[in-house]
């Protein structure tokens, strides 16, 4: 039975990944797919990713719904031949124990399901409810023998546990309160920064600059380009070369070990309506001012339509995050591990400046660099800012 039978399971691609959600089938039940025809897609870990069907078969039950989320490992489809009975479909699945799966690109395996030796009519608290939904449970403060099963047999699971205190907090609180469970997008959001910030002891270092000069040779260098240039193109430019002369800061932390780059990958911080994501500019010290204008705006289009690829965001040897467009002075950020530093940049604002004994107008903006202190120490910050802003103000070399 179990040669002519494959389980489709929740994929795990990248180390950290722990869960997946179904954003779509490419097949109904009961329509056939050839072994590498797409199959479902699901999202993790920020990006959309589109699974292949691991052999030739129909479609033969899908145990996943669209906008559901099921941990790695879980069996969330099957796939067989059209002329084995539904009794022996039905017995693979009951039968099905979990996957294990290493860390590999290509997500489903072709598996053998093994035999239950427990079952839930044998009162086994312990089988009657799944190994997540216990934890849940227990860190909640629930007793899962209190919790409705919906799965078969009565087992409950996490979404059970979920909808028992739902139900609960609903019937005890005279507010409506909507529910809404986050997407793996903003869950690993929330984990990286969680982990970054308790991991990773920040130092912040800020500096403000002129940027009269700046928006000059935008200007100058807008009338002799096709693509539109911003000011967020010319820091990318100037902190890819002041990256080149402070090699610590462009920089990963591996273990116990600095890795130092020859090139600046530096990624980019984009707000989307999932959540905040990071496309990477590669190598943007031997990019044009108008190359880098043309790749950063096409990687802001792509996260923002949730058509970036893992290689779009995977590595970086630097962020830069720029809230200036919302107004925002200065702010800020969190280093995305394993790089060890990331540039916040403030809008553009006029401000009385003193020189020379005399108070002017000039158009400044505020930088903050926050480091990894572990490796990147005060003053190496302090002259990664200076050089930064040599670029800025004396813009001619960008």
């Amino acid at each position: 039975m179990s040669q002519r039978i494959t389980a489709v399971t929740m994929p795990k691609w990248g180390i950290e990944m722990t869960e997946g959600a179904i954003t779509a089938w490419s097949l109904a039940l009961g329509q056939s797919a050839n072994k590498g025809d797409p199959l479902l897609d699901v999202e993790t870990e920020k990006i959309v990713n589109q699974v292949e069907s691991p052999s030739d078969g129909t479609l033969r039950r899908i145990l996943a719904n669209v906008g559901e989320t099921r941990p790695v490992g879980a069996l969330i489809g099957v796939l067989a031949d059209c002329n084995v009975p539904d009794v022996d479909i039905d017995a693979f699945v009951a039968n099905f124990r979990g996957a294990t799966v290493n860390f590999e690109p290509d997500a489903v395996a072709k598996l053998s399901a093994a035999p239950i030796h427990d079952s839930p009519e044998s009162g086994d608290s312990q089988t009657r409810i799944s190994p997540i939904a216990r934890r849940l449970a227990e860190r909640l403060g629930i007793d899962p023998s209190k919790v409705p099963g919906t799965g078969r047999n009565g087992r409950v699971s996490k979404e059970d546990v979920e909808a028992f205190v739902a139900a609960h907090t609903a019937a005890s609180s005279s507010t409506a309160v909507q529910r809404t469970r986050l997407s793996p997008t903003r869950l690993t959001i929330a984990r990286r920064l969680t982990e970054a910030s308790q991991s990773i002891p920040h130092i912040r270092l800020d500096i403000d600059v002129t940027a009269d000069t700046l928006l000059v040779h935008k200007s100058r260098l807008q009338n002799t380009s096709t693509a539109k240039i911003s000011v967020n193109d010319l820091l990318l430019r100037a902190c890819a070369l002041a990256l080149l002369k402070h090699p610590q800061v462009n920089a990963q932390l591996d273990g116990e070990e600095l890795l130092q780059f020859a090139h600046t990958d530096i990624a980019i911080a984009v707000a989307t309506p999932n959540g905040l994501i990071t496309p990477v500019l590669r190598q943007a010290d031997t990019k044009s001012v108008a190359t880098i204008a043309s790749e950063s705006a096409a990687l802001i289009e792509r996260a923002q339509s949730g058509s970036l690829t893992r290689t779009d965001i995977n590595g970086g040897s630097f962020t830069i995050s720029n809230l200036g467009m919302y107004g925002i002075r200065r702010f800020d950020a969190i280093v995305n591990p394993p790089q060890v530093a990331i540039l916040a940049i403030g809008r553009i604002e006029e401000r009385p400046v003193a020189h020379h004994g005399q108070v002017t107008v000039a158009r400044m903006m505020s930088l903050t660099l926050a480091s990894d202190h572990r490796v990147v120490d005060g003053a190496t910050g302090a002259q990664f800012l200076e050089t930064l802003r040599q670029l800025i103000e004396e813009p001619s070399s960008l």
